[in-house]
């Protein structure tokens, strides 16, 4: 049997009508069957969705079911980690798809041109596969040549989905020392959300051969009973905490750069962080914890933190004065009692 190229990683919680799809188009992409791996990972589900995994790889041996008690989707891709054998490994969310016939195509540029990192564009599109309208398909990049990470950066924005990364598999083991990741890279399981881009800000600024192409291959699927929309207020509250520490892990990875190698091309790490802080005190504002959420920036360090901009794809006037409302804790704090009686 030869060398595996790619390990496919899909963590799985209550997405049974939505794995069909996902794990059909995984096995359409042009590989051979002794080239890929499929870890589905299950996360303690309460439907059938390990059954229609079984379901599916009794047809497709590449596919293998991994199951777990529920313990979030980071604990899930971090044990499909320490099992993969791929040499590049594809995270794919269960509920999204891959576009038939592409991943064959970019795993072999990866290839030949020994990328440690590859991103690619993709579609956001609805539960019938119907695309959203080009204004909220995200930043779309053409085909850039081989460059490092912080290059990349330079001219990009940071984007902080990891399902949008094909990564060496022993560039990801092997980790950064200077960053203090030597021991490889893993997801940070106390995060709920904003995980993807706490990690992805360590690596990208530690690669040294990093590209960009401009295919669309990876579907997102927008859904409204998705966790990211669960409208219960303790959970609310967990997210914002989530996306607080993130933003300081990020700053922390910066730091740690900037102390090796200066600043040159953070500004778009520096916008994301920013962009999860903004959007915090957003939310905290629409869901009544203005307190608790500046509290844990101020604990964190990152208050008052500076107004997201074109680093990272934010433009206009209006994100800077809604900044200069969030830099006035006691104004925030006024209008979101105002938001709330008005909600009544």
């Amino acid at each position: 049997m030869g060398e595996l190229l790619l390990t496919y990683i899909v963590p799985v919680y209550n997405t049974e009508r939505y794995l069909s799809k996902c794990l059909g188009s995984i096995v359409s992409q042009g590989l051979g069957d002794d080239e890929y791996e499929v870890l589905v990972v299950d996360d303690g589900s309460s439907d059938g969705s390990a059954a229609a995994v079984e379901a599916f790889a009794s047809a497709h041996p590449q596919v293998r079911l991994i199951r777990q008690q529920n313990q979030g989707v980071s604990a899930a891709r971090n044990h499909a980690l320490g099992e993969a054998r791929g040499r590049y490994v594809q995270f794919v969310d269960s509920d999204d798809y891959l576009e038939e016939g592409v991943m064959s195509q970019l795993l072999h540029r990866a290839i030949d041109e020994q990328l440690e990192v590859l991103l690619f564009n993709y579609k956001s599109v609805d539960v019938e596969g119907v695309p959203a309208p080009a204004s909220k398909q995200g930043d779309q990049y053409d085909s850039t040549p081989v460059m490092t990470g912080v290059d990349y950066l330079a001219g990009h924005a940071m984007t902080p989905y990891v399902w949008r990364y094909l990564i060496n598999r022993n560039f990801f083991e092997k980790g950064c020392a200077y960053l203090g990741d030597d021991k490889g890279w893993r997801f940070d399981t106390s995060l709920i959300v904003c995980e993807d881009g706490a990690l992805i800000s360590r690596f990208m600024l530690a690669a040294n051969r990093v590209a960009h192409d401009g295919t669309a291959a990876y579907c997102y699927v927008n859904r409204s009973d998705s966790a990211m929309h669960n409208p219960d207020l303790d959970h609310i509250r967990r997210r914002l905490f989530s996306q607080v520490d993130s933003a300081a892990t990020i700053d922390a990875a910066m730091h740690r750069h900037e102390s090796q190698h200066g600043k040159r091309g953070l500004a778009s790490v520096a916008g994301l962080r920013n962009v999860y802080l903004f959007f915090a005190m957003t939310k905290s504002l629409t869901s009544g914890c203005v307190k608790e959420v500046l509290q844990h920036i101020r604990q964190a360090g990152l208050y008052p933190f500076p107004c997201v901009g074109a680093e990272a794809n934010y433009y206009g006037k209006k994100w800077k004065i809604i900044h200069t409302l969030m830099m006035h804790p006691r104004l925030w704090s006024l209008l979101s009692k105002v938001y709330q009686l008005k909600k009544k």
